[in-house]
């Protein structure tokens, strides 16, 4: 059996509020409702403080993308940006046991012969693929390939 974990870089800063928008109004979401999300998004800066010293802070920059972590609403639009759900019942439709945590994709095969192997390329590609529609950068330095074998 094979296990490859999969892990995004900065997932939550990387939303693009276009298409988080885009993605609201496919679940219904409009109105005033929509505005008020845009808005919240809308002319946001931020800045970072170092330790609790406030000599240690960098200078504001807008906030071109991502959701603001500290709020209430910041998780669930993350949540709903990228519906890691359809990325795992795409690649369970192509036969392959999926797991998410969080921002994370496990992805788990077992190759037995040449095929598997096809398969398991494609679905690589596949998650590729899907992180650069949705403007995602992979952090390829965290992700493995674990092999499990049962031989005695």
């Amino acid at each position: 059996m094979h296990n490859i974990l999969i892990f995004h870089a900065l997932l939550h800063d990387s939303v693009s509020h276009t298409k988080l928008m885009a993605r609201l109004h496919s679940y219904g979401i409009r109105g005033d409702v929509l505005k008020w999300l845009q808005n919240f998004l809308k002319d946001r800066t931020h800045q970072i403080i170092w330790s609790d010293s406030a000599c240690l802070v960098s200078t504001t920059a807008d906030l071109l993308s991502g959701v603001v972590q500290s709020s209430g609403i910041g998780p669930v639009l993350f949540l709903v940006a990228y519906t890691l759900i359809n990325l795992a019942k795409l690649l369970e439709s192509h036969g392959i046991i999926v797991k998410l945590f969080a921002d994370d994709v496990k992805v788990y095969l077992e190759i037995v012969n040449v095929s598997d192997t096809v398969t398991l390329q494609g679905v690589l590609d596949l998650i590729i693929e899907w992180a650069s529609t949705w403007q995602l950068q992979l952090s390829v330095s965290k992700c493995n390939v674990n092999h499990w074998s049962c031989s005695l």
